[in-house]
């Protein structure tokens, strides 16, 4: 993995878990708030965390903004604060910049400003949640897009003891397996919830045979997808 540096603008709830993820992942996170007792508390987790005004264009240059991989305006409650933040970035010649949206009219204002990368964490979160609760033998579900998700399904029944090859979801169903997690028991240790585990059996093959209780994690889009499923 390439270790790249990205500042996140606005450290809430969602920012402060956000900019974790990226520096236990390796990246040089800049972490950018204008409450200075958030910066306090993120500071052992990030690379560098810095107390300024988001919508000041020569404040964001003298934490070299101008350098950053990617820019992520993650803040929630302050659109006015994410619009200026916007414009002064593109002013600064950022070429990635995600932002953070809550409403639909938020999302075309950011759109207008020429902010192609848009996100909203709680629909995505609502969403998954709704896919998982929906439907039967659904593990989990992510979304890469709003066309497209990634989605951890224990195998159906009818599939138990077939290869693959044999189930022909990808002609069938036009979905693709990335890999299957297998459940092991570990029978060396001695605490019960210790000795079961899941086993990644990497990039499957058309011979492998799928077994009962296997999860298999799929990717399409989400009609072919929810067709699987309801089937």
């Amino acid at each position: 993995m390439q270790r790249k540096k990205i500042a996140v603008i606005g450290i809430g709830s969602f920012g402060k878990l956000f900019v974790r993820y990226l520096f236990e992942d390796g990246h040089e996170v800049i972490a950018i708030d204008k409450d200075p007792i958030i910066i306090d508390s993120i500071k052992d987790y990030v690379t560098v965390a810095v107390t300024l005004d988001a919508t000041d264009e020569h404040a964001l240059r003298s934490q070299g903004i101008t350098d950053v991989d990617y820019a992520v305006i993650a803040l929630a409650d302050d659109f006015e604060t994410s619009i200026i933040c916007a414009d002064s970035l593109k002013k600064c010649g950022v070429k990635n910049i995600y932002a953070r949206y809550q409403t639909e009219l938020q999302m075309k204002v950011l759109g207008l400003l020429g902010i192609k990368d848009l996100f909203n964490p709680e629909e995505k979160a609502a969403r998954s949640m709704a896919e998982t609760l929906s439907f039967s033998g659904m593990r989990s579900s992510f979304l890469l897009s709003d066309e497209y998700s990634v989605v951890e399904v224990t195998v159906p029944k009818r599939y138990i003891n077939q290869t693959i090859a044999d189930a022909d979801l990808r002609h069938k169903y036009n979905i693709n397996v990335i890999t299957i997690k297998r459940p092991t028991i570990n029978k060396e240790t001695k605490r019960m919830s210790d000795s079961k585990s899941e086993k990644i059996l990497g990039i499957p093959h058309g011979n492998t045979v799928l077994k009962e209780d296997d999860v298999i994690v799929l990717f399409g889009s989400q009609t072919d997808l929810a067709r699987f499923l309801e089937t």
